[in-house]
């Protein structure tokens, strides 16, 4: 049944109403969950009643899986992470036919991902929720699910690496474990490794687009060796348990280098290990590959052949400033111009480029060094973070009297960074002579490319992001091999750019109001944020939950 007639029905028999299905319509878009999972997790509807609902209404075959003991090839037929994200697991397999316990056997996007990632036809059995994370624990406790699709353990397998099942990670050394864990989320795309430990069990989570995803974690009893490896490698000190300590290294797997950042916390049952993947592709390769709409690229570059002024990128934490900085100090004239950074810590290293990194410990803060790089002689500056009135003031005060300063700031809109200083105390004059250009962005996944689809958006979503209800169709991803089934493949940039003139100069030394700089800009052609989510919508390039997602207030 489809699921128009679906929702047809929940609106009708559950008393569900409309707008609390569009949330939950737009969450899919955004995760891939399956539709009925999301709606028990919304809890517009128990986990027994939408069991029911489906026994009764859509008349599809229950089976019981809590007793069962699924053979370990059938269980290989889906990656650990496919059954977990689609609620889904694998009980019988015959010729070309995997029949598959699902929560919700009546989504057919789920169904035809299942049908492509295991390349076998699928008959869906209804199954409770609980049934299947009984199942998922007891048959990964035991090596039967593989963390990955046999086709990427395969990928693996041809680069060096061991297959990555639980149970032969366990046989390997910590050494070996913690190079698969990094082999591993280098062949998903992960950004970051999670590595944690709780009371009775060790966690191991990988960020891929944006998302945290929960993987197989190692024995419990090798973490300590695993940590300690890891410390040893970037030169932490492994005798010290209790101190949060930030560390780097560099790694060769399989004839690749390895860039990562390393942070270790202690918890209350031993210390977790944030890593973080730095990937120099992603700066080396320039402005167009982060998202730029043609007019705002052209723009920004103009900003960038400025001789001085103020630069600020703003977005919340993890929204792509620092690599949006990187991307744009690499297409400056490096040559002719002496460039000075000062990082916290620094994540890439640039040809040409004087790179120094912080360290309160002796005193170097941002304030500290940027009042001895003014005696360096330098063309352009870029500082990670203003995070202070002290260097907010050093930072405007160079910005007009020569150079060319770059930093980012904590805002969420373009508009709000000269009110954000003023709050700071910085003087409006010095504000309105010096911030010459603020870039306010976010990041989004990206639609899969190789599983792109059109599809007839609901009235309630278009709704939603404001675009017309006349909108034929938009552009979705249904999962494939190549983005695990997500029906993402990476993440874009979407940016609002407020380039300053006279009228918000204006504005800045009367009346600095966020809404009327707003006004102002947004006259003068800046493009908001949801308006620039809403042309790559348009255009193909990421969906409305996305959007939605990112800009919402």
């Amino acid at each position: 049944m489809k699921r128009d007639a679906i929702i047809e029905i929940l609106v009708d028999k559950a008393q569900l109403k409309s707008d609390q299905i569009a949330v939950v319509v737009s969450e899919k878009e955004k995760t891939g969950a399956p539709f009925g999972y999301l709606l028990v997790k919304f809890g517009l509807i128990t986990a027994d009643q939408w069991y029911n609902f489906v026994l009764k209404e859509l008349h599809i075959v229950p089976i019981n899986i809590s007793g069962m003991e699924i053979e370990k090839d059938i269980l290989q037929s889906l990656p650990e992470f496919t059954c977990r994200k689609y609620r889904a697991i694998p009980v019988y397999k015959g010729g070309k036919k995997l029949i598959c316990g699902m929560v919700d056997p009546s989504d057919e996007d789920v169904i035809e991902d299942l049908k492509k990632i295991s390349h076998l036809e699928i008959e869906p059995r209804l199954v409770r929720d609980v049934d299947v994370k009984v199942a998922l624990e007891k048959y990964l406790a035991q090596g039967s699910l593989n963390m990955v699709s046999p086709a990427e353990n395969t990928r693996l397998k041809a680069k060096g690496f061991k297959s990555t099942t639980s149970r032969e990670i366990n046989e390997n050394s910590a050494v070996e474990a913690v190079e698969q864990i990094i082999a591993k989320a280098i062949t998903l795309k992960a950004t970051d490794i999670h590595i944690e430990v709780e009371e009775r069990r060790g966690k191991v989570r990988y960020r891929i687009n944006g998302l945290l995803y929960d993987f197989p974690p190692p024995p419990l009893e090798l973490y300590p060796a695993m940590i300690s490896h890891i410390k040893v490698l970037s030169l932490l000190d492994i005798a010290d348990k209790r101190t949060p300590q930030d560390g780097y290294l560099k790694m060769i797997l399989s004839g690749t280098e390895v860039d990562l950042r390393i942070s270790t916390f202690p918890t209350i049952f031993g210390e977790m290990v944030a890593i973080r993947l730095l990937d120099k592709k992603n700066i080396v390769s320039g402005l167009e590959r982060l998202g730029f709409i043609p007019q705002t690229l052209h723009s920004w570059r103009t900003l960038l052949e400025e001789t001085f002024g103020l630069l600020l990128v703003t977005g919340p934490t993890g929204s792509g400033k620092t690599t949006t900085l990187y991307s744009s100090i690499t297409e400056l004239d490096r040559i002719h111009k002496k460039v000075i950074t000062i990082e916290d810590p620094v994540e890439y290293h640039i040809h040409n480029v004087n790179q120094t990194q912080i360290n309160p410990k002796t005193g170097l803060s941002f304030a500290t060094a940027l009042r001895s790089i003014l005696r360096q002689d330098p063309n352009v500056i870029m500082i990670g973070e203003i995070r202070d009135r002290e260097t907010a003031e050093i930072s405007l005060r160079a910005a007009q009297t020569g150079q060319l300063v770059f930093s980012t700031l904590h805002t969420n809109t373009a508009p709000s960074a000269p009110v954000r200083l003023i709050d700071m105390s910085i003087e409006p004059y010095l504000i309105s002579s010096s911030l010459i250009g603020v870039l306010n962005q976010r990041l989004v996944r990206s639609i899969c490319q190789n599983c792109k689809e059109r599809y007839k958006p609901l009235k309630e979503e278009l709704s939603h992001i404001g675009i017309s209800s006349e909108t034929e169709f938009l552009f979705r991803g249904k999962g494939c091999h190549l983005c695990n089934g997500t029906g993402f493949g990476g993440r874009t940039g979407i940016f609002e750019l407020m380039v300053m003139n006279e009228k918000i100069k204006r504005e800045i030394m009367i009346n600095p109001e966020v809404s009327q700089i707003n006004e102002i800009a947004k006259t003068s052609g800046m493009k908001t944020l949801r308006e620039d989510g809403i042309m790559k919508i348009l255009n193909g390039i990421t969906t409305v939950s996305e959007v939605l997602y990112s800009t919402k207030k």
